[in-house]
């Protein structure tokens, strides 16, 4: 099978063949065609289409989860600071700037003394529980408010306070929640020439649209709708709504009712 410097190598099926000879074309792959390509691309669009719907739902859905438990820590808060404070919440009063502003408390826009959020500083982990997930950081720091529409209406001024004794039904009673009123929010956010409150309330206007829901006072859009609403009731339960449920829900401290209701 050996020649001088040839040499043969012998198959099963007896054929000799040059070892040193290179082997024979392969065969061309096949490449896609036009409507193939068009075929994938449209299989690909479509899926996109399929799946950016849900991943922008399940990312509403985990901030309005992280917007929940915001509002559950401010719950835990008030809760302390009302037993600290013999059953009294903090108190309202009107548009307060962080620290009082940059020209200090009670100027530049700023009401005397300390906004219902700075109030519960001792009972908080953080500043941030007062930030919407949902909102944008620098021009809405400050987005949750507490409710001061019947303490409003029984006193009819401002520094005054809800004390839990008040209320007979604490798990319907609306305590706080988050705020999508844009007339409580500065502008360029909101509609408000100022800087961001930390004292949103309800006291003179509503801090909660649900969808749909208009107010004879004027302000008639949500800033958030048909998006749930996180509210926070005086029992410390929470949880996401988009109506009002008046079997369920009241801002009376003893009859049901709705915020326009309240008198």
């Amino acid at each position: 099978m050996v020649t001088g410097r040839g040499r043969r190598v012998w198959y099963a099926h007896g054929m000799p063949r040059d070892a040193h000879a290179s082997p024979g074309p392969r065969p061309a792959i096949g490449a896609f065609t036009l409507i193939e390509l068009l075929v994938v691309i449209t299989i690909i669009a479509v899926l996109i289409g399929i799946l950016l719907p849900a991943l922008a739902g399940a990312r509403d859905a985990a901030r309005t989860t992280r917007c929940l438990a915001n509002v559950r820590s401010i719950g835990q808060g008030l809760t302390m600071y009302a037993d600290d404070d013999r059953g009294n919440f903090p108190h309202w009063s009107g548009w307060q700037l962080w620290d009082g502003g940059p020209t200090g408390d009670g100027t530049g826009g700023d009401s005397p003394g300390p906004g219902w959020m700075e109030l519960l500083m001792s009972h908080i982990d953080s500043k941030e529980v007062y930030q919407d997930p949902g909102r944008p950081r620098d021009l809405a720091p400050f987005c949750y408010f507490l409710q001061e529409r019947y303490t409003y209406i029984r006193t009819g001024t401002t520094y005054t306070c809800l004390n839990m004794a008040q209320v007979q039904f604490s798990s319907a009673f609306i305590l706080a929640g988050g705020c999508n009123n844009p007339g409580l929010y500065a502008a360029p956010y909101g509609t408000v020439a100022n800087g961001p409150d930390c004292d949103q309330d309800d006291a003179t206007q509503p801090a909660v649209f649900f969808s749909g829901e208009t107010h004879a006072h004027g302000s008639t859009t949500a800033t958030n709708a048909p998006h749930p609403t996180n509210l926070l009731f005086l029992d410390d339960h929470a949880g996401s709504f988009t109506r009002f449920d008046p079997a369920r829900m009241t801002w009376h401290a003893f009859k049901f009712t709705s915020w326009a209701g309240v008198n």
